[in-house]
C-alpha cells in the first residue's frame, strides 16, 4: 500500500521534527511513570488470549 491509499480519509500528514530525538532516552514525566508502575504491579500485566 503506498501513502495515498493509506490516506484516504484525508488525515493531513504531520512531519515529526528531528530534533525531538534529544528526548529519546529522557522520561519526561517521572511521577506518572511510577503511578503507572505501581499499578501495574498491583493488577498486572494483560493476559493474552489463547490461540486455538
Amino acid at each position: 500500500m503506498d501513502i495515498k491509499q493509506l490516506n484516504s480519509s484525508k488525515v493531513p500528514i504531520v512531519r515529526i521534527d528531528p530534533a525531538l530525538n534529544k528526548y529519546a532516552k529522557k522520561v519526561l514525566f517521572p511521577d506518572k511513570v511510577a503511578k503507572a508502575n505501581e499499578v501495574l504491579k498491583k493488577v498486572g500485566l494483560p493476559k493474552p488470549k489463547p490461540t486455538t
